[in-house]
């Protein structure tokens, strides 16, 4: 009995997250390359060696195309910062002059952010966007390097989560659902125990206290 109990309590505390919660996957249908790949795809040769990325790093988001001039440019100016900034950022690019799916992705966010983007490169740093490149913005994008970096992880803009967020309804309708779940499954758990041990009212609301409070401490 205590090891069917044990098992009931670990898919109310895991089912949710499978069944329910939704990460942020929008852009993994498109064909991405890192900072180290987009480097190499434009044969411009890493300056940092020891470049490597994490979950701490924010990330820079370049539409390019291949072969464009001041697209390398800003690659450029990446690298020549990596030694000093490549803790800061991770970079993912989409190449959209001979990918038509990017460059449908490449409008798509554009209406979304209510920008007119005529063209590449389009870099966009947490809420900051910078249509074209050019040396006067180094500075500028420093900043907003830094800047975003400095903010707290759980509060950093990201447009793809945001998009897909508002394609799949918003997160709070997610938790709605999982908090839903969490309560029928738990409530079925309380119905088996009194059918199997036939246990009184008052061991089964003292049962019942200790399996939503292990389904609140899951969520934190």
């Amino acid at each position: 009995m205590k090891k069917i109990l044990t098992v009931l309590l670990v898919m109310v505390m895991v089912l949710p997250t499978f069944v329910f919660a939704k990460s942020n996957k929008y852009i993994e249908k498109y064909k991405t390359m890192n900072f180290k790949e987009t480097l190499k795809d434009e044969s411009i040769t890493l300056e940092n060696k020891t470049y490597k990325e994490n979950d701490k790093q924010i990330t820079i988001y370049l539409f390019r195309g291949k072969g464009c001039p001041h697209c390398e440019d800003f690659l450029n100016f990446l690298n020549s910062i990596s030694p000093e900034y490549g803790k800061y950022f991770k970079l993912v690019s989409f190449e959209v002059w001979y990918d038509k799916t990017n460059s449908e992705l490449m409008s798509n966010v554009g209406k979304f952010l209510d920008k007119d983007i005529a063209g590449v490169p389009f870099i966009i740093i947490g809420d900051k966007t910078y249509a074209g490149y050019a040396e006067t913005y180094d500075e500028d994008i420093k900043k907003a390097i830094k800047d975003l970096y400095n903010t707290d992880k759980k509060k950093r803009y990201d447009v793809f989560e945001e998009m897909d967020k508002a394609e799949n309804g918003g997160s709070n309708k997610t938790l709605i659902w999982t908090f839903t779940f969490d309560l029928l499954f738990a409530g079925a758990i309380i119905g088996f125990v009194a059918y199997s041990n036939n246990k009184t009212k008052k061991e089964l609301i003292t049962k019942q206290d200790e399996i939503l409070s292990l389904v609140k401490k899951s969520k934190k």
